[in-house]
């Protein structure tokens, strides 16, 4: 059989040739397709970042813009000035819900909306009285429901919605003090929105953070390739990106040199067959410097996600020997300072830590691989040389099992950590003052009497300022702060260093003095703080009186217990109140058995109120040309189940101090108009007024509404007034009276001629009539006395100005006719009748109405 020749060398050649060029053309699209898909791959992942961090700026701005909102929106002076009707002056003219928000924070709206109407709104920092529904694109009333069901657990809502027909990011939240709320004190709360417009410069900033550009609003319906987008909620646009491709950057850089190479070796291999293995080797090489570039891009991927975990300023990495090998360009805006000084040199010198040493901790975080990174913090230097704060966080770098460096990030922390100081020092002093608060008075009593018998005496002081609530009700909080800020200021200059000042809270305030227990240094003292509390205080050009009252306790006499010290002090301050304000007292036991009996009647006082305890007597007025019964003034006494009858001396003043009084004046004239409604028709029933009620209610409101609730005709309702009520709010006093008399009742001055000015009074205010005070009377008989010159000149004074003018407290017949001879109109006494009950008062009006005129 003849044997098969071996192909011709050329054939054998073509053949391993051919062989050869389909394995290496195989060789080259697998190298093509991997280099594609890598670079598919990369694009993939770089539109995911870019796509995640717009969504995260998105919700960042979405979070800041509610935050802002809330703290404007939880706020106890906006729920006073916004709920209602909104205080205008104080939201836009005194800017605390102005222009500012626009100019400054970027807010295009700012509304206050009910579920009527919207009472407040601002678009780009200028007032509208535009409803927020004919600007906002967006179904207000469920946003509004929406934040009312948030409130209750101080939460609030955001979403986005169309102003002007612009995408814009709405955050709302219900107007309520700074309190816990429930549901029900929510549900028909007015709601603060922001609106915040993305416009192009905001987008622009945003885009810049996000670091991707050409980020615009677009319509959903619009088509842009090459850009990504996420939707803009339910307002029909979207916004959009123009994402980085790295992959394609990667097939520009590599594709061209490769196709080169590849182009050579296929020419050499067809050229030269020899040169086949060295083309090999070359391939070789090539796919060796792609895996090498696969590498580093891993660690560059793994370097950005720990700085993205870390969110800090800086980025640091050192050698096995703690010796810094890089810096981000961060450090050098932070601290200052060329990063070329600083590699090579421990990280130590750089940071410090005071309770752990630097190179140890960062020991401890060898074997700690895909844990979360440990932080530290730590001291460091500025270019200025100022010392801040920053959070390190570190990792060891491990390549092959082997340590080779450490990798982390710093944080500066400096305003965090002032921040903190400033709470540590807020939580100890009054924010308004500066002076030490109740926590920090109880540390240094605690602390002083912690010592025994060994520390010094202390003497403590508590001051209540007298006047102060008239100046803060009729001027105003502003003016009660810059009284309050006075008085600490003197307290301040007044006592020694050792000394602690601090406020309690209101008006009350107090003096820790150390190593004084002597009584005639204290007396100077005190005498010479209500001196220096008495003196004017300037506010807006006004002089403001105030005074003050002083309680004493000292630990040698009271003993050791702090609680116990403020309380004795405090017993004592009340006996110095009641003893005419304006002094001192020091605590003593008996006081202490008097604080309780008057808590006791001011708690009986309250019960008194909810089970009808008091009664009204009545004491007639008569005429002097007749001596018929023209007025009868109602007169309050307590029924107490276990004292008797009580006369108003006894609880009046508590009534006062206690705030019941407004309760107790109502009742009062209800009854007393109920009462008068069955006498005669020409008869006035006579109710006295008391300070307190001007000042602690809408006087006029409850007179208007006794009067409709009885159907008692104005015209005989007579009010009688002092002078003090004039004293306390000259201006709001005038429009109060003048308000009475638009209602048609009467208005008495009592107890005429007793004050400073009463005679301007009289020109001043509306009254009616006047009562000569029974002091005066009281002197008519005396013919060495002046009181009978002091009576005639008030009669011939009322007469000229056309008042009534009422002698009271007339209990002689020899009273009688020497008022009878002074022309005076009215007079009311003992002598003619001593008050009444109502049955008694009855009787006497039948009586005297049945006795012709012209007798008795």
């Amino acid at each position: 059989m003849a044997r098969t020749a071996p192909p011709p060398p050329r054939v054998q050649i073509r053949r391993l040739i051919a062989v050869f060029c389909v394995v290496f053309g195989l060789a080259c699209l697998v190298t093509l397709g991997a280099l594609f898909n890598i670079a598919a791959t990369l694009d993939q992942q770089e539109q995911q970042r870019s796509a995640f961090h717009v969504t995260q700026a998105l919700e960042q701005r979405l979070q800041a813009s509610s935050d802002y909102l809330y703290s404007y929106a939880v706020w106890d002076d906006a729920a006073a000035h916004l709920s209602g009707e909104v205080d205008r002056q104080w939201a836009y003219t005194e800017k605390n819900l102005g222009e500012s928000l626009y100019s400054v924070n970027g807010y295009e709206g700012v509304f206050v909306v009910n579920d009527q109407r919207t009472t407040y709104g601002l678009f780009k920092g200028a007032m509208i009285e535009a409803a927020a529904g004919s600007l906002i694109d967006a179904p207000l009333a469920q946003i509004i429901a929406a934040a009312r069901a948030a409130a209750s657990a101080r939460e609030h809502v955001s979403h986005f919605v169309l102003l002007n027909h612009w995408p814009a990011i709405l955050s709302a939240a219900v107007i309520h003090p700074d309190s816990q709320v429930t549901e029900a004190q929510v549900r028909q709360a007015p709601v603060m929105l922001f609106v915040d417009q993305l416009t192009e410069a905001k987008l622009a900033q945003l885009g810049q953070r996000a670091g991707l550009a050409g980020m615009h609003v677009e319509k959903t319906e619009e088509h842009d390739i090459g850009h990504q987008h996420v939707p803009l909620g339910d307002t029909g646009y979207r916004l959009a990106w123009i994402s980085p491709l790295p992959g394609r950057q990667l097939l520009w850089a590599v594709l061209p040199p490769l196709l080169g190479v590849l182009t050579v070796l296929g020419l050499v291999m067809l050229y030269l067959f020899r040169h086949a293995l060295r083309s090999s080797r070359a391939i070789d090489l090539s796919v060796e410097r792609l895996q090498q570039s696969n590498l580093a891009l891993e660690a560059s991927e793994q370097r950005f996600r720990e700085v993205a975990e870390a969110t800090s300023d800086w980025i640091w990495e050192t050698d096995r020997q703690q010796r810094l090998t890089y810096l981000s360009q961060r450090f050098v805006s932070v601290t200052a300072d060329p990063i070329e000084v600083w590699l090579g040199q421990p990280l130590n010198q750089l940071l410090s830590c005071e309770t752990t040493p630097l190179s140890a901790w960062l020991d401890g975080q060898v074997g700690s691989e895909g844990e979360q990174p440990a932080n530290l913090r730590c001291v460091y230097r500025d270019h200025k040389g100022m010392s801040r704060y920053c959070r390190l966080s570190a990792r060891a770098i491990e390549l092959g099992g082997e340590l080779v460096g450490f990798r982390g990030t710093a944080s500066d922390i400096t305003d965090e950590v002032e921040a903190h100081a400033r709470i540590q020092h807020l939580s100890l002093h009054d924010p308004l003052t500066g002076l030490a608060n109740r926590n920090k008075l109880a540390r240094h009593l605690e602390l002083a009497l912690t010592r025994g018998s060994d520390s010094p005496p202390l003497t403590l002081l508590l001051i209540d300022l007298d006047n102060f609530k008239a100046i803060n009700d009729s001027l105003g909080h502003a003016a009660g702060d810059a009284v309050l800020q006075e008085v600490a200021a003197r307290l301040r200059d007044t006592t020694r260093d050792v000394d602690l000042v601090a406020r309690l809270g209101a008006d009350e305030f107090v003096l820790v003095l150390q190593g004084i227990d002597n009584r005639s240094e204290i007396d100077r003292l005190c005498r010479r703080l209500i001196d220096l509390l008495q003196q004017p205080i300037w506010y807006e050009n006004q002089a403001l009186h105030i005074g003050a009252s002083l309680g004493i306790a000292q630990t040698r006499s009271e003993g050791l217990d702090a609680g116990e010290l403020i309380r004795c002090a405090d017993i004592a301050l009340y006996q110095a109140k009641a003893d005419g304000k304006g002094t001192w007292r020091y605590f003593a036991a008996h006081m202490n058995q008097q604080i309780q009996y008057r808590r006791k009647l001011e708690n009986d006082l309250r019960r008194a109120l909810k089970n009808n305890e008091f009664v009204l007597h009545y004491q007639p007025r008569y005429c002097l040309s007749d001596l018929r019964i023209a007025s009868c003034e109602a007169l309050l006494r307590w029924q107490h189940p276990h004292e008797g009858l009580l006369a108003p001396d006894t609880f009046i003043p508590l009534a006062e101090q206690s705030e019941l009084i407004v309760p107790l004046g109502r009742w009062v004239l209800h009854e007393a108009c109920r009462t008068a409604l069955g006498w005669p028709a020409h008869l006035l029933v006579s109710v006295n007024l008391s300070p307190a009620q001007f000042l602690r209610s809408d006087v006029v409101a409850d007179v208007r509404d006794i009067l409709l609730q009885t159907s008692f005709p104005a015209q005989r309702l007579e009010l009688e007034i002092t002078e003090n009520v004039m004293l306390n709010d000259i201006e709001g006093a005038l429009g109060t009276m003048l308000a009475l008399k638009e209602l048609g009742v009467r208005l008495n001055m009592d107890d005429f001629g007793t004050g400073y000015s009463s005679l301007g009074y009289l020109r001043t205010y509306p009254f009616d009539s006047i009562k000569i005070d029974k002091r005066f009377i009281a002197g008519l008989t005396n013919p060495s006395g002046n009181d009978r010159a002091v009576v005639q000149a008030i009669i011939n004074l009322g007469e000229a100005m056309g008042l009534t003018v009422t002698a009271e407290g007339v209990e002689t017949e020899q009273q009688l006719r020497a008022l009878q001879s002074d022309r005076c109109h009215e007079v009311q006494g003992f002598y003619l009748s001593r008050p009444l009950e109502k049955a008694g008062l009855e009787e006497l009006l039948q009586n005297t109405q049945a006795v012709p005129a012209g007798d008795g």
